[in-house]
């Protein structure tokens, strides 16, 4: 069967902030015809690609963000799919339903599918809302769609399938009440990258060091309650092996020489984290990785062992400088464990990247102050702070979507506010937005800290780069 998998198209400011519009030539030509803010392909898609192509199916796949309309409607019209499916996160989805309806509309015999972070949040109502999708995919994705594909190929009446959203013959919505879940990752094919490539692709200037460049997804979910997270809380993880099996065809197939892990918390499993790097040193794979990782599952064994095969950095999750905001976001981390976890990290040789949040329900001026304050007392390599998102699916979105300061999901970008809490101003939080990153950045001292890191000038190019964002900013 024709399978065409897409992203919606997004305009500029899904990938930038709006502010930035006015200057995004400039910005972009900085960035060697890349956008500066970092481009990554839709993994998601590639890896049910992957599965389609296994199943002996033909598939197209064209990402929203380097295609337009026309392009998607011109390729259904001279390929004829038999499925199109879309995959929408929540500042997509409106595109998503306006891409939908102008297919249904052009193309009534197609059979429109839907999926994505947003449609696992949403689950079956977006069936509802938008009553030109046929079936929605949430959870683990890869079964199910092509449990679906085949059904449709063959003309059989679609079977009741975990994850599996769609209309019955009086057009009523029926939603199984489990998500799809794949226990075994390493039994999935590897995503398809050959479909878009990765010369389109990197991340922001500040995230690598080496190109080529590829993510990887070593584990799905996580045990943490964070309440402004929408992780699964059913972890699974794949080997160490397949990891390593991974990255050596991807030095083989594409040349990489650098990956960032996508886990949630690469050193979840202390076990599995020390035993990717022993078999990174054994078979002599030469690699520049990053990972995500929690402050308190760390110690010195650990991290010297991923500096030895290679990690340069860790991005940690520290949120805030306000022990009551870290409660309250039951984060499950003290002020305490965050400057020790730091320090060790920075003893290790390893870079740290903190990762911040700004605007949190409740938090006050003086708390956003407070957390600058505290950024900059750690010995910190690099931070990124953002407003608040509350995504569909998170305690936080259920606590703040009746509010007056949410402003809805046409206003969720990744960058731009979307939601202010009613204990400060909008003017208020965006001044500490960019007295967060100036502050931090702009300091002589580490500036002149920061001179240790440059090796080449790549690393300066990438420098100015990201001096440019916060200038800006």
């Amino acid at each position: 069967m024709r399978v065409l998998l897409a992203s919606p198209p997004l305009p500029a400011s899904a990938m930038m902030p709006r502010r930035y519009q006015p200057l995004a030539g400039l910005l972009n030509l900085l960035g060697g015809n890349q956008p500066i803010l970092g481009l990554q392909p839709p993994y998601g898609l590639m890896h049910l690609s992957a599965c389609l192509k296994r199943d002996g199916h033909q598939v197209e796949l064209l990402d929203g963000l380097r295609s337009t309309e026309n392009a998607i409607l011109s390729k259904i019209q001279e390929w004829r799919p038999g499925l199109v499916g879309l995959s929408c996160v929540t500042w997509s989805w409106s595109a998503g339903q306006r891409l939908a309806h102008t297919i249904r509309a052009r193309f009534p015999g197609v059979a429109l599918a839907v999926g994505g972070a947003h449609v696992n949040a949403e689950r079956g109502r977006v069936l509802e809302e938008c009553p030109d999708f046929d079936f929605a995919c949430f959870g683990d994705a890869e079964d199910t769609f092509s449990q679906l594909v085949a059904a449709l190929e063959q003309g059989r009446e679609v079977p009741p399938l975990d994850g599996l959203a769609f209309r019955d013959a009086s057009g009523r919505v029926l939603a199984s009440p489990r998500d799809a879940l794949v226990r075994d990752l390493d039994r999935l094919p590897l995503p398809d990258r050959a479909a878009l490539g990765l010369a389109p692709y990197r991340p922001s200037p500040q995230s690598y060091r080496r190109l080529p460049f590829a993510a990887v997804f070593g584990s799905r979910g996580c045990p943490g309650r964070c309440t402004f997270c929408h992780s699964d809380a059913r972890v699974r993880l794949r080997s160490a092996a397949s990891l390593v099996n991974e990255i050596e065809a991807l030095q083989a197939e594409h040349g990489v020489r650098e990956v960032l892990f996508y886990d949630e918390n690469f050193t979840l499993n202390r076990r599995r984290a020390l035993e990717f790097c022993e078999l990174l040193l054994e078979r002599g794979v030469r690699l520049s990785w990053a990972a995500n990782a929690r402050l308190d599952g760390l110690d010195p064994e650990l991290l010297n062992s991923m500096r030895r095969a290679g990690c340069w950095r860790l991005l940690i999750g520290i949120e805030s400088g306000s022990q009551r905001l870290l409660d309250r976001m039951q984060k499950g981390l003290t002020l305490e464990q965050v400057r020790r976890g730091v320090a060790l990290i920075r003893a290790s040789g390893i870079q740290s990247y903190g990762m911040f949040i700004l605007g949190f329900p409740t938090e006050t001026f003086e708390e956003g102050l407070q957390t600058i304050a505290f950024m900059k007392e750690l010995p910190l390599d690099f931070v990124n702070v953002a407003a608040l998102t509350p995504f569909p699916g998170t305690a936080v979105y259920a606590e703040v979507r009746h509010e007056a300061g949410f402003k809805g999901f046409d206003h969720m970008n990744m960058y731009d506010v979307s939601y202010v809490p009613a204990s400060m101003s909008q003017a208020q939080l965006e001044e500490l937005l960019r007295r967060a990153m100036r502050e931090f950045y702009l300091r002589p001292g580490y500036a002149l800290g920061q001179v240790r890191h440059l090796r080449s000038l790549t690393d300066l190019a990438r420098y100015a780069q990201g001096c440019a964002v916060v200038l800006l900013r």
